[in-house]
This record gives C-alpha cells, sequence and structure tokens, in this order.
C-alpha cells in the first residue's frame, strides 16, 4: 500500500486534499505545527482529524527545519509538499536531504504556483522556480502544481459598506484571470498521490479555472448570488498593501499577493490550462457555482466586514 506524507494539512488545499484522501484506500500522514501552538483555528483542525480517525500525525514545525528529521519520513513513499510564505528554500532543501535519507521516498507532489515561468518573474515566482530545482536535483520524481489565483480569496476579501452598497478593493483594474477553485487544485492532487502509473512523474501543471474574468463580472456573480448590491474598485498598490497589512497577514504573504495582483493586472494569468479536464475527466469547477456552493461564508464576511464600517 502506497503511504502520502501531506505536510499543509491544515492549510486551504491540505485541507481538502485530506478530506479526498480519506476516500481512498490509502495509508497517509499529516503533518502539522507543534501541539502547543497558541493558534486555536489549527488546534481545532487537528482536533478535526482526530475525530475522524485520522491520528497519523507527524510534527514538522517549517520555523524549525531541525524538525524534519529522515526518522519521520522513513515509511513514506509520496510526499506533498507545500512550502510556508518563509524559509521556502532552507525547508525544501531539508525535506530533500532529509527525504534522501530514507529508503522508501519516490515520488514529491509540490504545490508551487503559475506565473513562475514568466519573464520577469515575481519574488515569490522565483523563489518557487528555485524550490522546484531543488526538488529536480534531488533525484525523486516530482509533479510541481502550479494553480492560478484561488477563488476562495474572495471569501477573504474586506467588503466595505458604500451609498451604492458593499465593495471589494484589488489593484486589478479590469484584467482578466482564469481563478482557480481550491477544491479542484486538491483533487487534482488527490488524483496525482493516488495513481500508481508512472504518467505524472516529473511534470509540471499549470491548474486554471475554465473561464476568464475580472473583478467587475465578478462582482456581478456576486451580486446576483447573494441578492443585494456588491461592487469592485480598482485601488492602487499601496491601498492595496495597506488594506492586507491591517488584516493581520504575514509581510511575506501580503508581498507575495502583492507580486500576484501585478502579474494578473499585467494580463500574465488568463491562460486556460486543459489540466482539471485531463486529469479529473469534467471541467472545471464555476465561479458562479464556487460562489453558491461558499454562499453561507460570503454572507458572513459581506455582512461582517459592512457591521465594522458602520461601527
Amino acid at each position: 500500500m502506497t503511504t502520502i506524507l501531506v505536510t499543509g494539512a491544515t492549510g486551504r488545499v491540505g485541507w481538502h486534499l485530506v478530506k479526498i484522501l480519506s476516500l481512498y484506500d490509502k495509508e497517509f500522514y499529516l503533518s502539522h505545527r507543534m501541539m502547543d501552538s497558541s493558534n486555536p483555528s489549527l488546534r481545532q483542525k487537528i482536533k478535526a482529524f482526530k475525530d475522524q480517525g485520522l491520528i497519523n500525525l507527524i510534527e514538522l514545525d517549517y520555523g524549525n527545519p531541525e524538525s524534519i528529521t529522515h526518522h519521520k519520513l522513513e515509511g513514506i513513499d509520496k510526499i506533498f509538499l507545500v512550502s510556508p510564505y518563509f524559509n521556502v528554500l532552507e525547508t525544501t532543501k531539508k525535506f530533500m536531504v532529509e527525504a534522501q535519507k530514507t529508503k522508501s521516498v519516490q515520488h514529491i507532489v509540490k504545490l508551487s504556483a503559475m506565473g513562475i515561468d514568466l519573464s520577469p518573474t515575481t519574488y515569490g515566482g522565483l523563489i518557487h522556480k528555485q524550490a522546484e530545482e531543488i526538488i529536480k536535483e534531488s533525484g525523486f520524481h516530482y509533479t510541481f502544481l502550479r494553480p492560478n489565483f484561488f477563488m476562495q480569496n474572495f471569501i477573504k476579501q474586506q467588503y466595505h459598506y458604500s451609498t451604492n452598497g458593499k465593495t471589494f478593493c484589488l489593484p486589478l483594474n479590469n484584467a482578466r484571470a482564469s481563478f482557480v477553485d481550491i477544491r479542484d487544485v486538491s483533487e487534482v492532487a488527490a488524483t496525482i498521490l493516488h495513481e500508481k502509473s508512472n504518467k505524472h512523474y516529473n511534470m509540471a501543471y499549470d491548474v486554471t479555472g475554465g473561464e476568464r474574468f475580472n473583478c467587475s463580472e465578478i462582482a456581478e456573480i456576486l451580486q446576483t448570488i447573494l441578492g443585494q448590491s456588491i461592487m469592485y474598485t480598482n485601488v492602487s498598490e499601496q491601498r492595496a498593501r495597506t488594506n492586507l497589512l491591517t488584516t493581520g497577514l504575514q509581510i511575506e504573504c501580503v508581498n507575495y499577493l502583492i507580486d500576484f495582483y501585478r502579474i494578473i493586472r499585467e494580463g500574465r494569468m488568463r491562460r486556460i490550462s486543459n489540466v482539471v479536464q485531463t486529469i479529473l475527466g469534467r471541467k472545471p469547477i464555476s465561479f458562479e457555482a464556487f460562489a453558491r456552493d461558499h454562499l453561507e461564508l460570503l454572507k458572513n464576511r459581506v455582512e461582517l466586514k459592512s457591521i465594522d464600517n458602520n461601527n
């Protein structure tokens, strides 16, 4: 039986990936940060894993690369590798060095990012590219998943109250992009990890949605589904950075998002790939379907920000 390690299991892609893998006849392990974390959301997710009977937990702390050891990786056949926004190259190198000491690890499936082959690339794209090169040079079989901007990021947006209704602000002008649902990315990853053949070895896949939208069109979809006025306002990059920092995001994450906004704005994230159709045998989840599936979350987010802005 193939044994899989899912790193970043408490993250958005990893969370959905675990749900799918739990349906397969596979043995898999979940990595997580230290159990005494002060993050209540992290503790809640770990408890949810245990409640589902997913008790194969391995402590791996990206903030402490020394926690990554070959003893913890021994017996693992495939690794789903999620890079953090910090220590990316250091942790990737440590994973590869320790994996090479095992007799079991064969295949690395890395969550990367679309656009890393663009010239000029972004700083975040360059880091992902270098991490991919580290994996290639390690000698393991690899599959790189390079998703576009996640649809779920629109749930995280700040929605401000205005005289015309609710407004979200991004520095994207009218640029279109092939936004992708995280669930598609996770299902592609699960299918590749479940695959017994080598047909996905040493491949890089751009994972995109099936349509291109700009933010004004997204606002129209949200307005129809939520049944209330939703507007999009283009803002400067500096304004967007300030807005992100007020949410408490790590500076590395903020810089990564600002870089991604820039290449979307430049029209470089319009490409539509056939990866979801080819690997999953169906069309990518549409933005409308995403919005309907997350209706309550979107409603709560919009109303939360409206209340905040009225206080």
